[in-house]
């Protein structure tokens, strides 16, 4: 029942971080273009726009991440011999190195360092969808990754036994000659 509880928090936490990482970077284009515009528009929406990002990141983006993580880390331990769990886990890692990429991004744009184009801004934005599309997918088809990453393996496995024992004979057969 605990287990249960503790997988609808992370659900509902990754649910809100998601939804906070794939909303910032669109905020951090719309102010980057808005440093282009003539005044007073252009100081307008861009203390609107570190206004919403400041209070979104802050209040929303770095509770939600945390949460993730500590609800996370109370249900991971059912899955720690899945080889889709550790593919997924290194993509959580991915993620979290993709959010600290946003706040800093975000922290520049706050002290009006424009250092990220709007093109760049909008790679990043695509990124995240990326990461929701593939983090969401490992845990849907886990059951069908799983068997798929394990004969994979096996497969993998089995061909480096035969490069291996093959160039093993292949050495014996020269050393006799």
């Amino acid at each position: 029942m605990v287990l249960l509880f503790l997988k609808i928090l992370h659900v509902i936490s990754v649910i809100v971080w998601m939804g906070v990482l794939l909303y910032i970077p669109r905020l951090l284009i719309y102010q980057t273009e808005a440093n282009s515009k003539t005044e007073p528009d252009r100081s307008v929406l861009i203390n609107q726009y570190k206004i919403m990002t400041k209070n979104l990141w802050i209040k929303v983006g770095w509770p939600a991440a945390i949460l993730t993580i500590l609800f996370g880390l109370g249900i991971m331990h059912p899955y720690f011999s899945s080889v889709w769990f550790w593919v997924k886990m290194g993509f959580v890692v991915a993620l979290l190195g993709y959010h600290h990429v946003i706040h800093f991004a975000n922290k520049n744009l706050q002290k009006d360092k424009y250092t990220k184009s709007v093109a760049q801004l909008k790679t990043i934005n695509q990124i995240g969808f990326l990461f929701l599309l593939s983090i969401v997918s490992l845990a849907v088809m886990k059951d069908t990754i799983n068997n798929f990453l394990i004969i994979a393996g096996v497969i993998v496995l089995v061909v480096f036994v035969f490069i291996v024992v093959r160039s093993m004979v292949k050495k014996t057969a020269k050393n006799k000659n």
